[in-house]
């Protein structure tokens, strides 16, 4: 046998041993077809996270609320892209949590509508209307609190779970303005179906706040840090792939059940890369003072009082 030949060999069977000893990694993550909520599912496919020695399992939730839940009862390693006032109203009451990323800064995708015939045009026109958010303590649910502060209205607000279900129950009249994060419902608005009453970006606060965040146990943190840390170099890898790659078009579009263009659309016009900023927690102050408004905590919270929840892992 040949040096190159027995070289060749011995890789194959490096490779083999590497990927028998691959860390399995289970994630909880909430509203499946959004883009920020796909990137594990992407950089699975592309084989970035088994280059880090990482396997992946995924099962999906309706954000909020349940997401976080997984994590403490340790059903899931990672919540991914999970409201970040639901995470600091668990972890004011004692839950064991470690916020390691951020990975939404604004709300650019979220948006609400209404049935074209329902003679809603604006969220002003939904004063006293029940108006919808996916799961309590989602981004969904920060972002209506500050949208109806916003504009000075009082509705009913409810959890509507997710969107193909929201949009069921407001096409039926169930409910009079729901929620949905683009390309989701794209299609009803383009056939006139129903209409835009509102953006999540439209509270000019918002845009420059972290919304959601990625997160683990503290015992998670604890055991596999180091994993973690590997973890974090290919989520950032597949996010920095997503924004170049057609084959990420193609996997939005599959994801959605909807068409390429549609998909092309729905990246260009509501997902910016700069919303994607996995290292910084930005708009902190602001973030507390709704956790307070918004009764998610019981008192007044400092930065100093989240120092510990915040465990940045940096690519």
């Amino acid at each position: 046998m040949s040096y190159k030949i027995a070289g060749a060999a011995a890789a194959i069977l490096l490779a083999a041993s590497s990927a028998g000893h691959a860390e399995t990694l289970k994630f909880a993550i909430g509203q499946k077809g959004a883009w920020t909520t796909a990137m594990v599912d992407y950089g699975t496919r592309q084989g970035f996270f088994k280059q880090e020695g990482i396997d992946t399992e995924i099962f999906w939730t309706e954000g909020g609320a349940p997401t976080v839940q997984a994590v403490i009862a340790g059903s899931a390693d990672i919540a991914i892209d999970t409201g970040i006032l639901g995470v600091i109203g668990a972890y004011s009451k004692g839950a064991p949590l470690r916020v390691i990323s951020a990975n939404a800064t604004g709300a650019p995708e979220i948006y609400w509508y209404a049935k074209a015939s329902s003679g809603i045009k604006s969220l002003k026109d939904a004063a006293g209307k029940t108006v919808s958010f996916s799961e309590n303590g989602s981004s969904s649910n920060l972002v209506l609190l500050a949208l109806l502060e916003h504009n000075h209205v009082t509705a009913k607000t409810l959890a509507s779970g997710g969107m193909p279900a929201t949009l069921t129950q407001v096409l039926t009249s169930q409910i009079d303005v729901g929620w949905a994060a683009a390309p989701f419902g794209l299609k009803e608005l383009t056939a006139g179906q129903t209409v835009i009453v509102a953006h999540g970006n439209d509270v000019p606060a918002i845009r420059g706040e972290t919304v959601r965040v990625n997160i683990v146990a503290t015992s998670t943190l604890e055991q596999k840090r180091a994993v973690l840390q590997r973890f974090m170099r290919a989520y950032a890898k597949t996010i920095d792939w997503a924004y170049k790659s057609p084959q990420a078009i193609d996997y939005f579009a599959e994801a959605n059940h909807s068409s390429k263009e549609i998909a092309e659309k729905a990246l260009k016009e509501f997902y910016p890369r700069a919303e994607m900023e996995l290292t910084k927690i930005e708009g902190l102050d602001l973030i507390l003072k709704q956790a307070l408004d918004y009764k998610y905590v019981p008192h007044a919270m400092a930065a100093a009082d989240v120092k510990d929840l915040l465990t940045i892992i940096k690519p």
